[in-house]
Order: C-alpha cells, then structure tokens, then sequence
C-alpha cells in the first residue's frame, strides 16, 4: 500500500501499533491517563522547571494566548507500557505546528529523547499545520506533547516514543512476522526512523 495515499487516521494502523507493542513487551494499557496535571505552576518545583518556564513563555509570546492551557489534568496518552513505563504516542500531522516547533526549540539539548528533535523539527517546519479551532487550540496541543515528553524525566525513569503516522503503513506491519517485528523494535530503540527502512 502507497503510504502517501493512505489514510493517517486509520484506525487500524493504531491498532498494530498495539499489537507490536504488546508482543514486544506484554502488557499495554491504550487511552491511559497518566494523572498528571497541565498547569506550570504544578511543575514548577521539579527539576525542569527552568526549560518548562521557557517553553511556556515561548508559546504565550507566539501569538499572544497566555490562557491556552484550559484543564487542570494532562488529557490521555495512547499508549502505556507499565513494564517499561514507555509511554508511546502516535503523532498525526496536526500536530506539527509552528507552535510544537517553538516549543522543541526550547527543548535542553543536553537531554536524550525518545524521538530526533531535529527531525521532529524538520517536519514541523515542512507541514507547518494550523488548527484554530479554538485559536490557542496549536498552542495547547504543543503544551500537552511537552508535557508528555517531559513526563519520564520527571519519573525519573522510562521514555517517551513518537511515531509519525505517515512515515510508513503501519497497519501493513504483521506482529506475527519477524522481520516486521524487528523492523518495528529498531524504530522504538532508535527513537526515530533514520535508519529504518520505510517500505
């Protein structure tokens, strides 16, 4: 199946994403709510106060929305892995924005992450996606990714994973097959999809 007319709402590419996770490490919860809050004043205690401070100050000054973050509970992930306290979010285009890009500008580049900043980066500025509903809606989203991607840090254990959706057709992966599977646990190893064959 040609990635590049395949739909990146597939429901069924979620799904494998699942399954691959789940033969890899067993169990894994889907929508979790890692109970955590969004506001910064709830982190601004924690060792990465400084950088969150930064970022958050980074997205109010980009179009001028300083109440974009409107609930006080991080909204779910979609993925869990609790035995590796993996947290494994898929990214659809919406969220590269000029927001998310500001905010992993920001990012302590002394720090590793479970995706190639710079790629990400590179993609924000490619799609450079808007969703205005409501105005501050690109803003939140950045704020709630950070968070997500913060979240390990803050554990101080585990890691945060990001798929693109449309890097491949992830619903063309079989969990059954071995080349398929390793394909999958060098892109969750590697963080990204550099070396990975895409086909």
């Amino acid at each position: 199946m040609d990635k590049r007319s395949h739909n990146e709402r597939c429901k069924i590419c979620k799904h494998t994403v699942k399954e691959l996770l789940n033969v890899l490490f067993g169990c894994v919860e889907t929508n979790w709510d890692l109970n955590l809050p969004c506001r910064l004043e709830d982190y601004l205690k924690t060792d990465f106060a400084m950088p969150l401070k930064a970022i958050n100050r980074a997205l109010q000054k980009y179009r001028g929305f300083e109440q974009f973050v409107r609930s006080s509970k991080l909204p779910r992930i979609d993925f869990f892995v609790p035995s590796k306290n993996l947290i494994v979010e898929f990214d659809e285009s919406q969220h590269f924005t000029k927001a998310r890009e500001i905010a992993l500008h920001h990012y302590p580049k002394d720090l590793q992450y479970g995706f190639s900043l710079e790629r990400w980066i590179k993609l924000c500025q490619e799609l450079n996606k808007r969703d205005n509903d409501p105005p501050y809606r690109d803003e939140q989203r950045a704020w709630y990714d950070t968070l997500r991607d913060f979240t390990p840090k803050l554990w101080g254990k585990g890691q945060t994973i990001r798929l693109y959706s449309k890097d491949i057709v992830w619903c063309a992966l079989n969990p059954k097959n071995k080349s398929d599977l390793e394909k999958f646990r060098q892109i969750i190893i590697k963080g990204d999809m550099n070396n990975v064959d895409r086909k």
